[in-house]
């Protein structure tokens, strides 16, 4: 049966100021703790291994992002993980570029499994290459090869594009059967599914493509809008927070390339105008714009 799309979440982030714990990448850090403020979360950037477990315990969302791996990041992950299922905090999982490397490709497997994710968060090419490696299915739309991610982007074969929707939609269930996670498969149409509701988001613009960190801030407010659904929450409430968090991304990103053009401004305008859009964004607004299809 089809959910019923609630839209108070926005609302709900501010109110709950939820502690978002986050063992992410240098490159956009910043960029992931200033979108979690915008959202009404509070940050904490906390990765070193002895530190982690009392970190986790005092916050209400855990998201990890593999994308620049370190010496201590297998071990911080998942002690902070396995902390994150002991105290039922969710767990957002970002595989960055697996498939580009062995080593990265290693880092995903080893914690999926020990630690249960709530919500897995990544490209086509990444979801293709993170299922493959599960369930030796390659999900791919055309030829039926597995294609290699370019770097941490996807490959333009696994581009969601109508003509490669259902396939990348069978992708994304799949994935989500095997790890019990839901998944967010984003692109030009971003694909969320729980292995039995799907949903697709339209909503985005050409412009979060042209910067870095688009995808890990969208981890940050899909971490602030999971854990002000609530520690308990069932698998149908972490699917629509998950979504809304990420329509909630695509409608700002789309308000702040209009403001930009306003002015004339380029890829640096449109990044300072997506930050001012997430921390002016209300229900009201969000459900006027969203464009969510019930699949």
């Amino acid at each position: 049966m089809n959910l019923e799309i609630k839209d108070s979440l926005a609302a709900l982030v501010r109110e709950k100021q939820p502690v978002i714990h986050c063992i992410t990448n240098y490159v956009t850090a910043g960029d992931v703790a200033n979108i979690i403020l915008a959202c009404g979360g509070s940050p904490i950037m906390a990765d070193h291994p002895e530190e982690v477990l009392e970190i986790t315990a005092l916050s209400d969302c855990l998201l990890l992002n593999i994308g620049t791996p370190k010496e201590t990041t297998k071990a911080a992950m998942e002690a902070a993980g396995l902390e994150a299922n002991r105290q039922n905090h969710p767990v957002i999982f970002d595989p960055v570029g697996i498939g580009a490397s062995r080593y990265r490709t290693e880092i995903s497997l080893s914690l999926l499994k020990k630690v249960k994710a709530a919500v897995i968060r990544g490209n086509a090419s990444e979801l293709r290459v993170l299922l493959k490696e599960l369930t030796g299915k390659n999900g791919q739309p055309g030829n039926g090869l597995l294609s290699s991610p370019r770097g941490v982007d996807a490959s333009p074969c696994d581009e969601i594009r109508e003509e490669t929707l259902e396939a990348l939609k069978e992708t994304a269930r799949a994935l989500s059967a095997a790890t019990g996670a839901v998944t967010v498969m984003t692109g030009a149409i971003d694909i969320v599914s729980d292995g039995k509701e799907t949903w697709l988001i339209r909503n985005g613009c050409p412009q979060m493509s042209r910067i870095t960190g688009s995808g890990c801030m969208l981890d940050g407010m899909i971490a602030a809008y999971t854990a002000a659904a609530g520690p308990a929450s069932s698998q149908n409430a972490i699917f629509q927070a998950a979504a809304l968090a990420t329509a909630a991304a695509g409608l700002c990103g789309e308000r702040a390339a209009q403001r930009a053009e306003k002015t004339s401004g380029g890829t640096g305008s449109f990044r300072c105008c997506f930050l001012d859009e997430v921390s002016l964004l209300n229900d009201s607004t969000l459900k006027g714009g969203r464009n969510i299809e019930i699949s």
